[in-house]
């Protein structure tokens, strides 16, 4: 891992995002505001393996000690949530990591041969997922952070 990269938070898709916040409070984890997707919510920069695709999702963090724990259920559209789940139901779906210079440490990604399967954007932010899950089963997020002063 590269060292100007920081721990965000772990993430693991459901079916059912209330059943799973409900599931989550029974062992004091949570609550699961929302926090990115769904209605009204809108983001742009969204593409699938290449392509510009219409998705959205209810994706929910919640802080577990001093770190981020994400929920997503797949809401529209063909993603990486609706692949994983198809192939493995619900579970833990990627790691994610704040980087300040995003442009770059994705060109790295490709370059050392992993490929972006999902990009989303919002005004202050880009995210792009690649695919690790060769080893582990599950992606990496890249997520831009602000750079620092």
């Amino acid at each position: 891992m590269h060292t100007n990269w920081s721990f965000m938070h772990a993430s693991i898709v459901v079916k059912d995002i209330n059943k799973a916040a409900k599931h989550f409070a029974t062992l004091d984890v949570g609550p699961f505001p929302a926090f990115l997707g769904g209605p009204g919510m809108k983001f742009a920069g969204k593409t699938v393996r290449g392509k510009e695709v219409e998705y959205d999702m209810d994706l929910r963090l919640a802080k577990l000690g001093g770190i981020s724990f994400e929920i997503i259920q797949p809401l529209k559209g063909e993603t990486v949530y609706t692949e994983f789940l198809a192939k493995h139901g619900e579970g833990l779906h990627h790691l994610a990591f704040g980087v300040e210079d995003f442009d770059a440490e994705v060109a790295d990604m490709k370059k050392r041969g992993f490929k972006v399967v999902q990009t989303g954007a919002m005004p202050n932010s880009r995210w792009a997922y690649f695919d690790t899950d060769s080893v582990g089963g599950m992606l990496i997020e890249l997520c831009e952070q602000p750079k620092k002063k």
